[in-house]
């Protein structure tokens, strides 16, 4: 059966209509008929901080191993550089998701305090989640069931805004075209069965394919909220690889308010550095937000709206061998970095072929959600302080009228923590302990000599029980206003 898929495809694909002319040589040129989204389009997105990222592909099912060789995840057909046909005869009868775990993870997003979540409507691997006339490798062509349909009415059902990750690389669609320069992988096996069946190199054809995904994705789902593309590199990137431009603006045709990353360009963000960082974040033309992966930039990037995405454990898709997962209290000091220098986290789960999430990966979202219940004010809606001069392993944001510190992790050795803040750079304020209102914190004024004039400093002595009672040690300081 799968090889007549395969044979299918490669002969739907030579039929499709020519596209029109060429593209601009300008890979990162905007035309005049784009429409630039509402200045506020991104809003609730800046205001969330924290989302549910969600790998789930035939890989899942495999969970890791493939015919008694350890395969890595989400990459593992190029890990064994194997063909489309033979990778999905082992991966497809492993992949049975169960009916109701669209809903499941949309809890688990909710109990975790996310306001968003973004799906793989197909990966890398080409296989697609959801109902298209493109392709007969498609959960509702094998599996009869539309999971993108699943999950963008589990995730409305609990108030999330609906995400789907979007693969422009395609190691299955039979007129990719892995010729053109870049450092994207391409199965050495996908390559000879395509030579043996001589099918053609053809970037119109599959352009012609991904657009059309597009617009399935953007026009048969109800309010879509944010496409998350993956990815480019080399020459392969822009306009000459997708048409870019074209695509960007069709989605935004069909969904105004949709927010896009940046991954139709060659920027990933993935071995970027702060230098990196700051170029992508000054382009205004190749998407809404930037996209560190595993990792934080160094500094905040100013205005540029930027999202950290990050695994639990090590790998993005399922591997029953990964057993090396974060602790609560590390991804709560992500989440705090992030959205203290102006970002959000993505924060990654990698379910099993049933659609079951790890016991680790479940433990973490339960108890950062936890913490989010008593810290959530802190969160939301915050943005850096960055006129307050803090001690070194301090951040501070603002809400509305108040300050919050995001203190040391680190319990103090003695009786209590004490934060010294220039008296100048802040008025009279109303300390307080989130979720610990019994917490006894003294305030101080002290003038210290200077060079020139006294220095004046605003003391607040913590006690150190703030730690031992709060959620996963990770006590939060509110500076409020008075009133």
């Amino acid at each position: 059966m799968l090889k007549t898929i395969f044979l299918s495809l490669c002969a739907a694909a030579l039929a499709t209509a020519p596209l029109n002319a060429a593209p601009s040589e300008d890979d990162f040129a905007v035309t005049d008929t784009m429409e630039p989204p509402a200045a506020d389009h991104m809003a609730w997105w800046k205001e969330a901080h924290l989302g549910m990222f969600i790998h789930f592909g035939l890989y899942s099912g495999l969970g890791g191993e493939f015919q008694g060789k350890f395969c890595g995840a989400e990459w593992t057909q190029n890990n064994l550089q194997i063909s489309s046909s033979f990778y999905a005869s082992e991966a497809l009868p492993l992949f049975k998701p169960a009916e109701d775990c669209m809903k499941q993870w949309a809890a688990l997003a909710k109990a975790a305090g996310c306001r968003y979540a973004v799906l793989t409507s197909k990966h890398h691997e080409g296989f697609a989640l959801f109902d298209t006339e493109t392709t007969q490798y498609s959960s509702q062509a094998l599996l009869g069931r539309d999971l993108c349909r699943e999950f963008a009415d589990a995730c409305r059902e609990e108030g999330l805004h609906v995400g789907f990750y979007h693969s422009v690389i395609d190691w299955h669609h039979p007129h990719y075209d892995y010729t053109i320069p870049s450092d994207l992988p391409y199965p050495r096996y996908q390559k000879e069965e395509l030579e043996l069946n001589n099918v053609p190199r053809d970037q119109e054809a599959y352009i012609a394919y991904l657009h059309k995904q597009a617009e399935e994705l953007t026009t048969k789902y109800g309010k879509v909220d944010i496409l998350w593309w993956d990815y480019s590199a080399g020459e392969m990137q822009g306009d000459r690889a997708w048409k870019a431009t074209e695509l960007m603006a069709a989605c935004r045709a069909h969904q105004p308010g949709i927010i896009m990353n940046n991954r139709l360009f060659a920027y990933a963000g993935l071995k970027a550095n702060q230098e990196q960082d700051a170029a992508a974040a000054a382009r205004t033309d190749n998407g809404d937000f930037i996209t560190p992966e595993q990792r934080v930039p160094e500094e905040g990037l100013g205005n540029q709206a930027w999202e950290s995405c990050m695994t639990v454990g090590r790998n993005w898709g399922y591997n029953r061998y990964d057993t090396e997962f974060k602790s609560p209290a590390s991804v709560i000091a992500t989440l705090e970095e992030c959205v203290a220098k102006g970002g959000n986290l993505l924060l990654n789960i990698n379910p099993r072929g049933d659609g079951s999430v790890p016991e680790p990966v479940v433990e973490v979202f339960h108890r950062l959600g936890d913490w989010m219940q008593v810290n959530g004010e802190a969160i939301y809606g915050a943005v850096p302080a960055t006129d307050i001069t803090l001690p070194e392993g301090v951040r501070m944001v603002a809400v509305q009228e108040n300050l919050y510190v995001y203190l040391p992790q680190q319990k103090p050795e003695g009786e209590s923590y004490t934060l010294s803040i220039p008296a100048h750079e802040l008025d009279e304020v109303e300390p307080e302990i989130l979720g610990q209102p019994d917490c006894a914190i003294t305030t101080e004024r002290i003038e210290l000599p200077g060079k020139d004039e006294p220095d004046a400093r605003m003391l607040f002595r913590i006690p150190a029980s703030a730690w031992d009672n709060a959620v996963e040690n990770t006590p939060i300081l509110r500076l409020g206003f008075g009133g």
